[in-house]
């Protein structure tokens, strides 16, 4: 799925997954009954559908960022903005290129 795409449909995202109800809205903080609302059209708050992306969608494990993340991430920005862009790219291209890299075996 496209990161461009607006309207995410959770129940072809948590079919693709092969999850259950529970198992997909629990790693996001809603109710299995709440998903199932979701999943039989009610309108979903922008704050779930950015849970659902970043978890589902993007792969990210949010358990595992913590504030210092951000304050690292934040300070990066500010003081070497170039260094910081970099790095995203470079981020960017070695989660393109797998797990199986070279480059990524060698770290």
């Amino acid at each position: 799925m496209k990161r461009t795409e607006k309207t995410l449909n959770p129940r072809e995202i948590r079919h693709r997954l092969g999850l259950n109800q529970q198992e997909f809205w629990g790693r996001i903080g809603v109710t299995q009954s709440g998903g199932s609302r979701y999943e039989s059209g009610r309108a979903m708050p922008k704050p779930v559908q950015e849970l659902l992306r970043l978890v589902h969608v993007d792969q990210i494990d949010v358990r595992k960022i913590t504030g210092g993340d951000f304050q690292v991430i934040s300070y990066l920005k500010s003081r070497d903005p170039a260094l910081y862009k970099r790095l995203r790219q470079e981020a960017q291209t070695s989660s393109s290129l797998g797990s199986g890299s070279k480059r990524a075996r060698s770290r």
